[in-house]
């Protein structure tokens, strides 16, 4: 593709608004910058670069970010829940499971209830 006479070429080495708005778009969804900079044919550190001496940049930088976090925290609710018997951690005991403390606590007073009764 070449450029028509008398218009100047593209400079694909620097920011445009077009860029910095097509990589916060392509950031909010992967939460990954140097994806995200190379989807606009920018560099990470150019992206880093941007964002120091652009404050406005850096706050939606945050705004994007934060929405890439909601979205991988909505994918992990709702993967398919591992049944409890497989599950990595406890987080409730069954409803006919004594804890360890429970059942420490029942067979001390069976001891001493014991030890009374002699």
């Amino acid at each position: 593709m070449s450029t028509p006479p008398g218009h100047p070429t593209p400079d694909r080495s620097r920011w445009t608004g077009e860029k910095a708005t097509a990589f916060l778009k392509a950031l909010a969804s992967s939460g990954k910058v140097a994806p995200a900079a190379r989807s606009v044919g920018m560099s990470r550190e150019a992206a880093y670069r941007l964002r120091a001496r652009a404050p406005k940049f850096a706050e939606f930088w945050e705004f994007a970010m934060a929405d890439a976090a909601r979205a991988r925290a909505a994918a992990r609710r709702a993967r398919t829940q591992v049944h409890p018997l497989l599950a990595k951690e406890v987080t409730h005991a069954p409803p006919n499971v004594d804890t360890m403390a429970q059942r420490a606590s029942r067979i001390a007073r069976a001891r001493s209830q014991m030890a009374r009764s002699k």
